[in-house]
């Protein structure tokens, strides 16, 4: 347990903010208190007293990520040169295979856990707690560095969320799904990512089979119209905005505006490498970037999509709260250095650089040495771009170094980590058919293949468009598992550069809009 002392934005519904106020954090990795809302709990009158130096905030929540994707560069298809207008169309594109889905996949098959540790510390560095967008495959433990959303149990053995990445075209695809949401699970879909009207069938299936309701989050929704968003608001759903992969791809967005005036209830989600930002942090400013045009929304609005809006998507189904500072929440918390006098617009202005820590579950997981060093018993040394910070991967023998090490071995040795990645699939194969089955459709239900657990293997599967898993590959098994010649680029860095700028002013798609993140650098 520790108290951390500072200017605390409670993302409260009263939006209170405690320019001189504590927030305790309990062994059990909840919060205690804060004050001066609440009475000083009993049990902390030893308890280290930290100085956070900044603005204390809750932990940001990325509703919409694919995080095997992540070591990726942005990508765009030369022979295109209109935007796309369905989210079927690009998976088809003639050098996504080579480029995304081959690289990803033999990168999660041969170092899994390495990949999983790089993209969770390319979301921790900008401030995320809580992340959707867990690969399909091994699933990771809790207090692993952040939050899997999809696979999170709270310490408890249940299964709280249901996830459609590949959309779902039937009543008879989404049954499994409409029987969780009736006994209270969540759901989080795809649905309507493009411009073409057509894709609005997608959001009228869900509404068909009845899981339009409090626990549904709908990622996307960029086809969807004043009378979807009604529906939406009469269940008590949520929308996921994704801005920026949205005018990557197809030069539009979700109407917004609209779902607002509806009285929908708004996040945020950072995408993917190859069309996202580096993370919500990131996402968080080309919202602004569209605001500034558009004048729709305070910047306390915006920052609740990252807080407090997925916090309350997840209420219901979650056991505790999160996204907001206040007694019996999740204690996952940020601080963030003070460089303005609005707390909201500081946050959104912020950069890598202003993150000062990072609490998750009451643990501090990343942040400067001095606030770390009382609170992260097996933190180590991380270089971030020009920073110098700590990381606590929750054994002193895991280094950033290390991490690094084990995916440029695959990187440059692709053909041999192929052969070692059939291997294994060969084992598994061979230990649980239907479980192999399970791996190589990339349309599975949720849950992965038991042989993977009881070989105590750690492999990491797609959940985008994979074209290379084709009839062929399902009916030779491990033959055909792994690709045999990966070209894995070079691993993109944790903090936003001039490169990825340069590949932003490169996209014509989106008219501009998004070379404006630059000044936020």
């Amino acid at each position: 347990m520790f108290v951390l002392r500072g200017t605390v934005v409670t993302m409260r519904p009263d939006g209170q903010v405690l320019p001189d106020g504590e927030v305790y954090v309990g062994d059990d990795g909840l919060i205690a208190a804060v004050t001066p809302i609440d009475a000083v709990p009993a049990g902390f009158e030893n308890a280290p007293r930290i100085t956070a130096g900044g603005l204390i905030y809750p932990g940001l929540i990325d509703l919409h990520n694919h995080l095997m994707y992540n070591s990726l560069p942005l990508w765009t298809e030369p022979s295109r040169t209109t935007p796309w207008t369905s989210h079927n169309q690009w998976g088809r594109a003639p050098t996504y295979s080579a480029q995304i889905s081959q690289p990803a996949r033999l990168l999660g098959a041969a170092a899994g856990r390495a990949l999983l540790r790089y993209v969770e510390t390319r979301a921790i560095v900008g401030g995320t707690t809580s992340i959707q967008g867990n690969p399909r495959g091994a699933v990771p433990p809790d207090n692993d560095l952040i939050r899997n959303v999809d696979s999170e149990k709270l310490g408890t053995h249940d299964d709280f969320i249901r996830v459609s990445t590949l959309v779902a075209d039937s009543k008879e695809a989404l049954a499994p799904y409409a029987a969780a949401v009736a006994q209270g699970r969540g759901f989080i879909a795809h649905s309507a990512e493009g411009s073409d009207p057509k894709l609005r069938s997608e959001f009228e299936l869900l509404d068909q089979v009845g899981v339009v309701k409090p626990q549904l989050v709908a990622i996307h929704g960029a086809a969807l119209n004043a009378e979807d968003f009604a529906k939406m608001k009469a269940g008590n759903s949520s929308l996921v905005w994704s801005p920026f992969s949205n005018f990557w791809l197809y030069g539009a967005t979700a109407d917004v505006t609209s779902a607002k005036a509806a009285g929908v209830r708004l996040c945020i989600g950072s995408d993917w490498g190859p069309s996202g930002t580096r993370n919500v942090l990131w996402e968080l400013k080309v919202a602004d970037l569209w605001n500034k045009a558009h004048s729709v929304f305070t910047d306390e609005e915006l920052v609740r999509m990252a807080t407090s809006n997925p916090g309350e998507a997840l209420s219901g189904v979650w056991p505790h709260p999160i996204g907001r500072l206040e007694r019996g929440a999740l204690a996952d918390l940020i601080v963030v250095r003070r460089s303005g006098s609005d707390p909201h617009r500081n946050l959104i202005e912020a950069t890598e650089a202003d993150i000062r820590l990072v609490v998750v579950g009451g643990r501090a997981r990343y942040g400067l040495r001095s606030l770390m060093k009382p609170l992260g018993p097996t933190a180590t040394q991380i270089s971030v771009g020009k920073l110098s910070r700590s990381i606590d991967y929750g054994d002193a023998a895991v280094t950033w170094k290390s991490v690094v090490a084990e995916l440029e071995r695959i990187r440059k040795d692709p053909a041999g980590a192929a052969a070692r990645a059939a291997e294994t699939f060969a084992a598994l194969a061979a230990a649980d058919e239907a479980g192999f089955t399970d791996l190589v459709n990339a349309d599975a239900s949720p849950g992965g293949a038991p042989a993977l657990l009881a070989a105590g293997t750690f492999v990491l599967l797609p959940d985008m468009p994979a074209p290379e898993l084709d009839v062929e590959l399902r009916r030779r098994g491990a033959a055909g598992a792994t690709p045999e010649a990966v070209t894995i680029p070079p691993l993109e860095p944790l903090t936003t550069g001039d490169t990825w700028f340069d590949a932003v002013d490169a996209n014509p798609f989106h008219d501009g809009l998004l070379s404006g993140l630059r000044a936020y650098a």
